[in-house]
């Protein structure tokens, strides 16, 4: 049931959702097409002479990566981003500039990334190979030493490896001859102590290069103009931004949902005040200005699908009153506009179409609305009943174009309502109105409003309690079924009004309800036939 409400509520919102969908993905393409294309480029140096030896050595390769996240955080600084500034020309202050360039490092590697973005591809290429070179220059004094320092190391590490070379090849030769002489064999232990001595300041002058070589930045890879821009991304913004308009959409509409506490079907109408649901009235369309008649889809279009649901409702309060049947009828809502009156008449139309001799009973003496469905005069009634015994019924009961149907209004608004209804009088009147018809059916107020209902729902056979499932909410309805059943009302059920919920089988059998065809006009009263109209 569950998952069968929410498809029901996707269905109902669907035109709302599609639209969300459209609007955020049409907007989103829009605007990233209207937005400037932004290039990147990356430049790749590594820290350390990792890739260039043989063995590296561990403390060293541990030292190269701590030193590629202190380089990565000095690329970003003022001053290397100045002097790119000055190098290029860039028409950009250093703190624009560093938006548009970043310094990135791989977790336990020695690489650097730099990343720079600009609306030139050939500018963002310049920018990323600029920041590379400046930082290159930068690192021999961030480290601490000279670079004429080094340069003589490197070159006294030429020199000496050189002479390891020529006095080893003369060592081998002078150790090759077959009869040396004294000299030669004096000259084999010098040069043999030379080279001895040659070695250990090499590999004295070798260790002090290598204690920098951790620090050495080299470039592995240039940056390159891109030929394609990494922003704006007209077809991923799209399809995220619809994405996000349909979550945002769909819960918008469960949040909807969610705080609305009207009763949209039976099974709400049954968790709330435990009552079977006899009838679901669709809500009919009424042209403002059109006489209020044709709100009497049993009467003016008996082949609709409304005057299908009214018949449907008839059955259903025949079955659900299993004691006996029912002479005396109340029908009220909890709160005004519920569409109790067009409830009550229509009721009492398809129980005369039925061929039972109906009374409807205009009841409401405080806001009565009967005479205007019907079109009738309200000069006399049932205030003319209650005050005297010299009204006869009959003379009250205004027939209709339905022959087993007869109306009596309220007549005379009077002051005191309330203690008209309850009165002795009253039930008087009651045994008269029995009389005059197999099926006596009240109209009365609203039973949050005033007390009349609840009154008269104590000595009739039965209630009907109307509910408009367009805005009737879960804690009006309730305490409207409470006020019934402390006054004892025999509440027969409910009447779910204005759904949205219609009877497709025979909507699709006999057509569409709602509009008049030639078959239904037949049915017009005599004065309305020519006049023409829409269903209310």
């Amino acid at each position: 049931m569950e998952l069968r409400r929410q498809i029901a509520i996707v269905r109902k919102w669907f035109p709302i959702l599609v639209a969300s969908v459209l609007l955020t993905g049409v907007a989103a393409f829009v605007v990233s097409s209207l937005q400037q294309k932004v290039y990147e480029a990356k430049a790749t140096l590594i820290v350390g002479q990792s890739l260039s030896s043989v063995n590296p050595n561990y403390t060293q390769l541990l030292a190269s990566q701590n030193l590629s996240t202190t380089y990565a955080a000095i690329a970003t600084t003022r001053p290397i981003l100045i002097s790119v500034i000055g190098r290029l020309s860039l028409p950009v202050t250093s703190d624009e500039l560093s938006k548009r360039v970043q310094a990135n490092v791989p977790l336990d590697s020695t690489l650097l990334t730099i990343t720079a973005q600009d609306a030139d591809p050939a500018r963002a290429a310049a920018i990323a190979n600029a920041l590379t070179d400046e930082l290159i220059a930068a690192s021999p004094a961030i480290q601490g030493r000279q670079t004429d320092l080094q340069k003589f190391i490197d070159a006294d590490l030429t020199a000496t490896q050189n002479q390891i070379t020529s006095t080893q090849a003369e060592v081998e030769r002078l150790g090759s001859l077959a009869s040396p002489t004294p000299a030669d064999v004096t000259a084999l232990d010098t040069l043999q102590g030379r080279l001895t001595s040659l070695r250990s300041t090499y590999a004295t002058l070798l260790s002090v290069s290598s204690d920098n070589a951790s620090n050495l930045l080299s470039v592995v890879e240039p940056a390159v103009a891109p030929t394609s821009p990494v922003a704006p991304r007209p077809l991923f913004n799209t399809l995220l931004a619809a994405t996000a308009g349909l979550l945002f959409g769909a819960a918008l509409i469960f949040v909807i949902e969610y705080l609305d506490d009207t009763l949209k079907s039976a099974e709400d109408v049954q968790e709330v005040v435990g009552l079977p649901t006899l009838g679901l009235i669709a809500r009919m369309r009424h042209d403002r200005g059109s006489s209020e008649i044709y709100r009497l889809a049993a009467l003016v279009y008996p082949r609709s699908v409304a005057a299908e649901a009214y018949r449907t409702l008839r059955t259903n309060i025949e079955f659900a009153a299993v004691d006996g049947p029912v002479r005396t009828l109340l029908v009220t809502s909890a709160i005004p506009a519920e569409g109790k009156t067009v409830t009550a008449a229509n009721i009492a139309i398809v129980f005369a179409q039925a061929g039972r001799r109906v009374l409807l009973v205009d009841a409401d003496l405080r806001k009565p609305g009967v005479h205007r469905l019907f079109d009738l005069p309200n000069t006399r009634g049932l205030t003319s009943l209650l005050r005297t015994d010299e009204v006869s019924l009959d003379s009250v009961a205004q027939a209709t174009d339905e022959a087993n149907l007869r109306i009596v209004t309220t007549g005379p608004l009077p002051p005191n309502p309330a203690e008209l209804l309850g009165s002795q009088r009253m039930r008087l009147i009651l045994d008269r109105l029995k009389g005059g018809g197999d099926l006596v059916i009240f109209d009365s107020p609203p039973v949050q409003a005033v007390t009349d209902s609840a009154i008269l729902s104590s000595y009739l056979d039965a209630t009907l309690f109307v509910i408009d499932a367009s805005h009737s909410h879960r804690g009006t309805v309730r305490q409207g079924r409470e006020v019934l059943a402390k006054a004892g009302a025999n509440v027969l059920g409910v009447v779910l009004n204005r759904t949205q919920e219609m009877n497709s089988s025979y909507g699709a059998y006999y057509g569409d309800g709602h509009v008049p065809d030639a078959a239904a006009d037949e049915h017009l009263p005599a004065t309305e036939r020519s006049s023409g109209g829409s269903a209310s």
